[in-house]
């Protein structure tokens, strides 16, 4: 596993923790999927305003819950944590969507329920996140340490010139998403292996 580094400036300067300029953090993933369901529900630090800019804005935790069902479904209603509501249909990924703030999931798994054009129904869902896995800062600090160049042409000595996020994701295994944004709106994206913090495969792309 690669070691976490930091910007050393001086020593009467302060180090440059690149995590400050984290814009978008998913620090949790919890799982559910069986052959006609499947659940994800996402815990979020990011932007109230969601610009990719290259600048940092206000960050808030909220919780994101999607749905997606094998069967033909006109309306979803979710309740978990002590929150809940209609999920809303997405057209461009053809899944429902519910988010809230305030609470905060944790534990091994997260009991929801859910009521399918009203038939209801009862999941627990699963944290992935599996013994070993690295946490976002972790993964951050592997990047910078592949590709320190990258960081230091947009590093001024006191502050950095771009904006980052850090999605846990998951796909039989947990991996890190790392996205760089700079003032350009120019983004260097990294996947890093979730557990040795490797860099698995890297782009460019122009933010949207």
């Amino acid at each position: 596993m690669c070691l976490p580094i930091v910007l050393s400036l001086s020593a009467c300067q302060k180090k440059l923790d690149y995590f400050e300029y984290v814009s978008e953090y998913r620090r949790s993933v919890y799982f559910y999927e069986d052959d006609v369901v499947t659940l994800k529900i996402y815990s979020v630090d990011k932007e109230t305003n969601n610009a990719l800019d290259g600048y940092k804005g206000n960050v808030s935790n909220v919780t994101e819950v999607y749905f997606e069902s094998e069967n033909s479904v006109n309306e979803v209603e979710v309740e978990l944590l002590g929150q809940g509501g209609e999920m809303s249909y997405l057209a461009v990924t053809r899944n429902f969507y519910l988010s809230f703030s305030g609470v905060e999931p944790s534990g091994a798994s997260i009991p929801v329920n859910l009521k399918i054009d009203g038939e209801e129904k009862n999941f627990d869902v699963m944290n992935v996140a599996e013994e070993g896995t690295i946490d976002g800062k972790t993964a951050l600090n592997c990047v910078v340490e592949y590709d320190k160049e990258s960081f230091d042409n947009l590093t001024d000595g006191r502050n950095f010139s771009g904006e980052i996020s850090v999605r846990l994701l998951y796909d039989e295994g947990c991996f890190y998403y790392v996205g760089v944004c700079n003032r350009e709106k120019q983004v260097h994206a990294y996947l890093v292996d979730g557990v040795d913090g490797r860099i698995i495969a890297e782009r460019e792309s122009e933010a949207e």
